[in-house]
């Protein structure tokens, strides 16, 4: 998917068994107290009593690890170069 794809939501169905998550930032200021990890495990439980199937995810380098904790597996690197930076897709199965 192109990044003009991708940020113009080509294709999207709400009713498919897969979410793909956009963003998730967290204050610099409120990082490092568990906060991500709350709102993660909120958006699974909520994703599976919703029936989905799998959650996709691009991330930076930095939280690859933070995301492989949370139990997503790691894809490979994406092609997208949106912003200027590296990403890397990434997918929970539920």
């Amino acid at each position: 998917m192109s990044d003009e794809e991708f940020k113009d939501l080509v294709g999207h169905d709400s009713a498919a068994p897969n979410v793909v998550i956009m963003s998730v930032v967290v204050d610099v200021a409120e990082q490092g107290k568990g906060y991500s990890g709350t709102l993660m495990k909120e958006f699974i439980r909520r994703m599976g009593a919703l029936g989905k199937k799998t959650i996709h995810l691009m991330c930076k380098d930095r939280h690859v690890p933070l995301y492989e904790r949370m139990g997503y597996r790691y894809v490979r690197v994406s092609d997208s170069e949106h912003g200027g930076m590296r990403w890397h897709e990434m997918v929970m199965e539920l």
